[in-house]
């Protein structure tokens, strides 16, 4: 676990006034509001790449505004969603900072997400969705 890169994450969102709570939530980990408030649930936290990861993306909320109510279309929510984690991906993780961790000799999914300190199933979505929706090549010939 990167507590540094934790740490920053925290920092960041209170400097965009985010308060963040421990709340016991039955079934969510986090719950952003709009209000500034960030609802967090540490007992459903499996490791620090995860807290890492749910705390970026929900700066991305915050940072995009994108919010939604829970009783929302699936199709809205998926909107928001993808909108926060495109915000992280871009914002902390863009193609020239993957590329270089790739020349480093982390060029496996697993590898990134310890670098990054990051779940390998979030490492995954971000390189998916840079090659399908930005067209970018992390291959070496297309490096």
């Amino acid at each position: 676990m990167d507590a540094l890169a934790i740490e920053e994450a925290y920092d960041r969102l209170e400097d965009l006034g985010v308060e963040v709570m421990v709340c016991p939530f039955a079934r969510f980990t986090a719950m952003a509001s709009p209000e500034g408030f960030l609802g967090l649930n540490p007992m459903q936290l499996r490791s620090g790449a995860q807290e890492h990861a749910m705390l970026l993306h929900e700066e991305g909320h915050f940072a995009t505004g994108t919010f939604y109510q829970l009783d929302s279309p699936f199709a809205l929510r998926q909107h928001q969603e993808n909108i926060a984690d495109r915000y992280v991906f871009e914002t902390h993780f863009p193609p020239e900072r993957v590329r270089a961790a790739m020349a480093a000799g982390y060029t496996e999914p697993w590898q990134l997400a310890e670098y990054f300190d990051l779940p390998q199933s979030y490492v995954e979505q971000m390189l998916r969705w840079y090659t399908e929706a930005r067209g970018i090549d992390f291959s070496a010939r297309g490096a």
